[in-house]
């Protein structure tokens, strides 16, 4: 960084002795490979000029330029724009993934990984690593004989060296000339540098959901005291608050770990429909909704190979599904408060700033709220869900679309003396997802 503003700094003084006098401008349109790269002129601390693909009123003359984007190699030199040009000048520049090497010494045979891919033997060398904080494993016959986290720098090597036996002293670091590369040497078991922040500490997201409820009974004997339910169209809104404590406590493992919460509330009660299983016909009520969501969870995320993402989550949700109205009215209908234990899943795949997805989950419910009290011999229930949905990244901020299905399946045990009775039913709620949020 510091290279970078001293040849920032001379740019910006050969430029000012070139540039055209008067403060004239001309359009310039600038673009990157990958685009989404930030432009500057002169000094980085003058501000923010564009993001690319953009257009801007460049000086006549030579201007410094600075254009830089996560992960590449920042492009320092002088823009140059003639006094006329025929058409708009159009300027593009490639940036190169920002790489480093990474050098492994002793543990002859041993098998070298990078963030739990396999990449070789030891001794060996690794080149084109993304710069950045890495887990270094160099084990053999399952024996860890170096296991840290690691810093590379763009440009760079850094070098490890494997022990060879527990007790044999470690060797001194290796000496380079800081001229020809900036290396860190480390010999296990003394620990390596810590590693920097991987990835996000926290992020608040503000979340909308619509949502479409279809409730069926199976062999509904009982038809005058429970009825099948539509209900359509309830919004539910609120926060989502994510957690990484070991990225915000900077211990450098598992970067990828989580704590979830979720609130949500109706925002707009609907009106319910209800169905004569018998004869189909639909009948208007006076009740409206009043739904509501909640969820805590620990979700463990990896990164494989920069190309995709794994999750797995566990915790606790509270689907309430309820309504305002007469109690007799409400009687008729499925008034179900879903408490349960989710476990499930989550696989994307990261396109540059776009990341589709798909989740599943099961849910074991520990309790149906007032569905369960209609049935003297008891009841059972258990859901799943899914989602479909896509992600885009535009630096802290993520913009995210989500489709998802959820269904309980009942199964219910009644008495002779119920009022209501029936074998089980269906409960299944469809809904689509928006989301803004900020990650820091």
């Amino acid at each position: 960084m510091a290279r970078a503003r001293v040849l920032a700094g001379c740019l910006v003084i050969a430029g000012f002795g070139v540039a055209e006098a008067g403060g004239k401008t001309s359009k310039v349109t600038i673009e990157t490979d990958p685009p989404g790269a930030k432009v500057y002129f002169g000094l980085k601390e003058d501000g923010e000029i564009c993001t690319t693909p953009c257009t801007v009123d460049a000086p006549i003359g030579e201007t410094p330029i600075i254009v830089e984007a996560a992960s590449r190699r920042t492009i320092i030199e002088n823009l140059v724009v003639p006094k006329k040009t025929a058409r708009p000048m159009k300027v593009r520049y490639t940036l190169a993934p920002a790489v480093g090497t990474l050098i492994v010494e002793g543990g002859n045979g041993a098998t070298i990984k990078i963030d739990d891919e396999d990449k070789g033997k030891a001794p060996g060398r690794v080149d084109g690593v993304a710069a950045g904080a890495h887990h270094i494993v160099v084990e053999k016959n399952g024996k860890p004989l170096y296991d840290d986290f690691l810093e590379i720098e763009a440009g760079h090597e850094a070098t490890v060296t494997a022990r060879t036996a527990a007790a044999e002293p470690p060797p001194p670091p290796r000496k380079r000339d800081p001229a020809i590369s900036a290396t860190t040497t480390t010999a296990a078991p003394a620990p390596a540098p810590r590693a920097r922040r991987r990835g996000p500490s926290f992020a608040v997201t503000g979340t909308m959901d619509v949502g479409f409820r279809q409730f069926s009974y199976r062999n509904n004997t009982t038809p005058e005291t429970q009825r099948d339910d539509q209900e359509g169209g309830q919004i539910l809104a609120g926060p989502i608050v994510e957690v990484w404590p070991t990225t915000l406590l900077g211990l450098g493992i598992l970067p990828g770990l989580a704590l979830y919460g979720r609130f949500e509330l109706g925002v707009n009660a609907q009106p319910v429909t209800v169905i004569d299983s018998t004869t189909g016909m639909k009948m208007q009520t006076s009740l409206t909704t009043a739904w509501r969501s909640l969820e805590v969870s620990l979700h463990q995320r990896w990164t494989i190979a920069n190309t995709a993402t794994l999750e797995i989550g566990a915790g606790y949700t509270d689907d309430r599904y309820q309504f305002n109205g007469a109690s007799d009215e409400i009687a008729l209908v499925p008034d179900a408060s879903y408490k349960a234990v989710r476990v499930g899943v989550r696989a994307s795949l990261l396109l540059g700033s776009l990341e589709p997805y798909v989740a599943a989950e099961n849910r074991l419910v520990l309790s149906g709220g007032a569905m369960d009290k209609r049935y003297t011999l008891g009841t059972s229930v258990n859901g799943i869900h899914g989602a479909l949905g896509a992600a885009v990244h535009l630096g802290h901020v993520e913009v995210r679309l989500e489709g998802g299905l959820t269904r309980y399946s009942w199964t219910f045990k009644p008495d002779t003396t119920d009022a209501t009775k029936a074998d089980g039913g269906t409960d299944t709620i469809e809904s689509v997802t928006v989301a803004l949020g900020y990650a820091y």
